[in-house]
């Protein structure tokens, strides 16, 4: 797989270096009418380079979409320059104070629509700029003024159609066959965990078996980077299939399939992690026919050799029932969803991306993403037109490059504001030192001078997957190289790389400036909040669950609603936790605890999949069985739960260190999931909240209930196998209700310890 990926990225770089090459050959040596439309090379630069290291590694269909982005965001900007032009004329344009404000104007209506991609804004946004401090730079006496966005569309252009060039050649790199080589990785990292399965379960003792569940749980980390990829490259096929659009069902097929195939193998896992001890008393060969199913239905070979009569003809024993074995039948329940016997996984593993759809809902959504669109509009306006106004103070003839600067660095959403900030700051530091060592080397072949940028151009792009630089990093890098090596007739080389790095440096305060006014709040800070979010959508879930085992034939609806709303709490804390670990540390202010946070999005990823499986158990399940005595454990699990997340609310909100001292005293809690060590040694046997016995008695009470079902049924054949199934069902249900209410635990243990 490390290969496979090196070798991708290798192409992506010699296509992006192709990519610049054709901009550069076209500018320095092109036809001189040619060279007289695109006046401004470096934007062609900056368009190839926002295409080619955008977030997404591009393919045929993703370049095509940005060249109708970047088309859509030039006539853009030329309708808002021809109203400002015609409303304010070229001589009020060409005055230093009225450029920044005509440049945040213009940004702000850029900014504001939801439809645009960010790319779109962002190429509008360096267009603008180039509009504005070209009338400053000249004091509004622009010849033929409006041929100016012509020359910067023409630039435009060139960019996007180097980069459909090189994507195209030396042939095209589709998004078809890239979401087939993500199928085939993904086959290849689910077959080789079903063999870790194995060993797994013939492991001698219980620490090899856990150093083989430690590696699996770093493929499946992969698989779902795998299976982001695959979604994203089938969203492309639209663009290079147009006849998809109306394919959709047929399509999506394959991407429903993994999706409940990765369903299953987590559900597998999460079996394995939770057995007691090894080896499970299994021999080899029955471990292999075991795993049959699940391997012909990944490898995609013909029909399994298993005959129907074998299917789900055992049953456990009454006395073989414990809770040690709880865990062994839901990994044979998953095994049997592999095989079709059940049905539950084609209706709610669909559901695992779920959006709740209530009116309310909607209502709150649109609110907020209004909102958000004005926060937006507002930062890229106060940012850039900031930008342009210290640029042109500080050298009006290169005050470009400020709001450029800021043009390629504003996201829409939240990100590490000095980190991303500092990474761009060094990779135009980095790129600009290259062009002046390459300039010197160069220095009596200037003809030549363009070829340097090739190689740099590829290192580029592997920087941009370092966690030091990452995309920010990267671009900047290439675009301080390209504008030393790939232009001319821009003055000393020197002078212009010690200019550009001082208004970078001007853009990117003014960027942080504008982050910092507009979205005060660090990440920890509402990373700690996102939390208690996630708590309450816990709270939630078991609400639910109670709910539905109380009432037979319960549609479970609102089971999926409340874990989609789960899952989306754990994906915003998860974000946020990435962003908080890369921002910087500040004086007075606590910073996140890295190891006790991870944890808990781990066993919070756990729940909202064991959500899911119990989704599986009811449904399969179909109120046949009364679930009175599930019903009564959750609900006093529940009222445990919710005692102590309010507790933890009301030491929230206890400001100061003396006063919270009072209320670890009152509540006997002695921990901070911030600081990660006791506070009062007074209290070692006390508790607070749900524990883990609470989960083992639920186990073990289950497992009676579920023994005296064993003993009483009995019929015919034909009644043995639903009896099997039911039993199965029974089992599974029972350890996922059990693990969630332990991961529940876990969670809590990390935020607060009871003691």
């Amino acid at each position: 797989m490390r290969d496979t990926t090196c070798l991708e990225r290798l192409s992506l770089a010699l296509r992006t270096a192709l990519a610049c090459l054709i901009v550069s050959l076209t500018t320095l040596y092109g036809p001189k009418p040619l060279k007289n439309w695109a006046t401004f090379p470096a934007f062609s630069y900056l368009t190839t380079i926002l295409i080619w290291l955008s977030d997404a590694e591009p393919t045929y269909g993703e370049v095509l979409k940005c060249c109708v982005d970047v088309s859509y965001a030039t006539f853009q900007t030329a309708a808002i320059m021809l109203v400002s032009v015609l409303v304010v004329g070229p001589a009020s344009l060409g005055v230093s104070l009225v450029a920044p404000v005509a440049v945040a104007v213009a940004s702000f209506i850029v900014a504001f629509p939801a439809s645009t991609s960010l790319l779109t804004k962002r190429i509008a946004f360096g267009q603008i700029v180039l509009v504005y401090v070209t009338f400053a730079v000249f004091n509004g006496e622009v010849a033929h003024v409006f041929m100016l966005p012509v020359h910067v569309a023409a630039s435009t252009a060139l960019g996007a159609i180097a980069s459909l060039l090189a994507v195209l050649l030396p042939f095209p790199r589709l998004a078809h066959s890239q979401m087939s080589k993500g199928c085939k990785l993904y086959a290849e990292n689910a077959l080789e965990r079903l063999n870790l399965f194995v060993d797994v379960i013939m492991a001698r003792d219980n620490t090899t078996a856990q150093v083989l569940i430690a590696k699996a749980a770093s493929l499946s980390a992969a698989a779902r980077h795998t299976l982001k990829d695959i979604k994203i490259h089938h969203e492309r096929l639209a663009w290079e299939r147009p006849d998809t659009r109306f394919l959709k069902k047929k399509q999506k097929h394959q991407g429903e399939k993994l999706k409940a195939t990765e369903f299953l193998m987590r559900g597998m896992e999460i079996a394995l992690g939770s057995c007691s001890s090894f080896p499970l008393g299994m021999s080899r060969d029955e471990v292999t026919n075991l795993l049959e199913a699940p391997r012909t239905h990944i490898a995609h070979e013909p029909a399994s050799t298993l005959k129907p009569e074998d299917r789900l003809t055992w049953l456990p024993e009454a006395g073989s029932l414990s809770t040690t074995s709880l865990p062994v039948y839901f990994f044979r329940y998953c095994v049997e969803l592999f095989r079709g016997d059940v049905s539950s996984v084609r209706q709610d593993s669909k559901r695992v991306d779920g959006l709740f759809t209530s009116k309310s809902f909607l209502d709150a959504l649109s609110v907020w993403m209004a909102r958000e669109r004005f926060v937006f509009a507002f930062k890229c306006s106060i940012s850039l037109g900031l930008a342009v106004l210290f640029g042109i103070l500080y050298n009006k003839k290169n005050g470009y490059w400020s709001g450029l600067t800021v043009a390629i660095s504003l996201v829409s959403g939240r990100q590490a504001t000095l980190t991303v900030a500092n990474s761009r700051l060094q990779g135009t530091a980095m790129g600009s030192v290259y062009g002046l060592l390459c300039c010197a080397v160069f220095q009596r072949l200037e003809e030549f001078r363009f070829l340097p940028l090739l190689p740099w151009i590829a290192a580029t792009v592997f920087m941009r997957h370092s966690k030091v630089y990452g995309q920010p990093g990267g671009v900047t890098s290439a675009i301080a190289a390209l504008l030393i090596l790939g232009r001319r007739n821009y003055g000393a080389p020197t002078d212009f790389a010690i200019t550009r790095i001082v208004e970078a440096s001007i853009g990117l305060l003014c960027f942080v400036l504008g982050e910092v006014l507009v979205t005060p709040a660090r990440a920890s800070t509402l990373a700690r909040a996102e939390l208690k979010h996630c708590l309450d959508a816990v709270l939630d879930c078991i609400g639910s669950l109670v709910l539905c085992s109380e009432q037979k034939n319960m549609p479970l609806s609102d089971l999926r609603s409340k874990q989609a709303k789960l899952n989306s709490h754990v994906e915003a804390l998860e974000r946020l936790t990435s962003e908080a670990l890369r921002e910087p540390n500040v004086p007075f202010l606590k910073p996140l605890n890295a190891v006790s946070y991870n944890k808990v999005l781990v066993s919070l990823s756990k729940v909202s999949d064991l959500c899911l499986y119990v989704c599986d158990g009811l449904t399969n399940l179909s109120g046949a069985h009364p679930l009175d005595h599930v019903a009564h454990e959750l609900k006093s699990f529940q009222e445990k739960l919710r005692s102590s997340v309010k507790c933890l609310e009301e030491m929230a909100s206890t400001k100061t260190q003396a006063r919270l001292q009072k209320e670890l005293q009152k509540r006997k809690i002695c921990h901070d999931v911030e600081a990660g060590t006791a506070s009062n040694d007074n209290y070692l046997n006390m508790e607070l909240g749900p524990s883990q016995d609470d989960a083992e008695r639920f186990s073990v009470s289950f497992v009676k209930l579920l023994k005296e079902a064993t003993e009483k049924t009995s019929g015919s054949t034909a009644e043995e196998v639903v009896k099997n199934e039911t039993t199965l069902c029974l089992s599974s249900l029972g350890f996922c209700i059990s693990r969630l209410m332990q991961e529940t635990v876990c969670i809590m243990t990390e935020i607060t310890h009871t003691t």
